[in-house]
């Protein structure tokens, strides 16, 4: 059986995983590491070299997994182009959500919930992109004062926030909607099941993406 080893900076990730690897002979272990992200807000010190160095000794302790999978944005970034370092492939949660939104043409809308997030996300798209030739025509949107929702474990009034703004940008079509984070996905669903439009999110593509990256690696 292929062990899979899911590193969340939040518990709320957990669920998503679980849901996109159901009814598979994947045996997924769930590592939850908040340290990670308290230290990036609060300790001056903790800087990208640091954080870096933080999250290859972290990984490395997952010598039993076939492959990882990362959720936590932050930790993507911190980690950067550092996957060679490691016998199994890392898998970062926006890097299949970048092959496809790379695939869309005209106009998109990618949207964020937490600030925090998007400067190192876009930087990590557009080099994707750019690696690859292909351009990105995107109009960001960056839902302020949501985040600590989720946070705080109010999950309810975060999905509520986050649907009554996808609800508004579906009206308003600017093109093709994508939520950049894991925690905005049932809202996404939802809104999307409401309306007929369809809204891309990171687990669209998740499960082929892994089921690729765990060929190759026995190739």
């Amino acid at each position: 059986m292929i062990r899979i080893h899911c590193l969340h900076a939040h518990p709320s990730n957990i669920s998503y995983i679980e849901d996109v690897f159901q009814r598979t002979a994947f045996d997924l272990h769930h590592i939850v590491d908040s340290s990670f992200m308290e230290r990036a807000k609060q300790d001056p010190a903790f800087d990208l070299h640091h954080q870096q160095t933080y999250a290859i000794n972290r990984l490395m302790q997952e010598r039993e997994a076939d492959l990882i999978l990362l959720t936590c944005t932050q930790y993507i970034a911190a980690l950067g182009d550092q996957q060679h370092l490691f016998k199994q492939p890392i898998v970062s949660i926006d890097e299949p959500l970048f092959e496809q939104v790379c695939k869309r043409k005209g106009p998109l809308q990618l949207v964020f919930s937490n600030p925090d997030t998007v400067e190192g996300t876009m930087h990590r798209l557009y080099t994707y992109a750019q690696e690859r030739g292909k351009q990105v025509e995107a109009e960001i949107l960056v839902l302020e004062d949501v985040f600590h929702l989720c946070l705080n474990g109010d999950m309810q009034a975060y999905h509520e926030r986050i649907m009554e703004q996808l609800r508004q940008s579906v009206k308003q079509q600017h093109g093709e909607i994508c939520v950049m984070q894991l925690s905005m996905v049932h809202a996404a669903q939802q809104v999307g099941q409401e309306t007929g439009v369809p809204i891309i999110h990171p687990l669209s593509p998740l499960k082929s993406f892994v089921h690729q990256k765990i060929i190759a690696a026995k190739e």
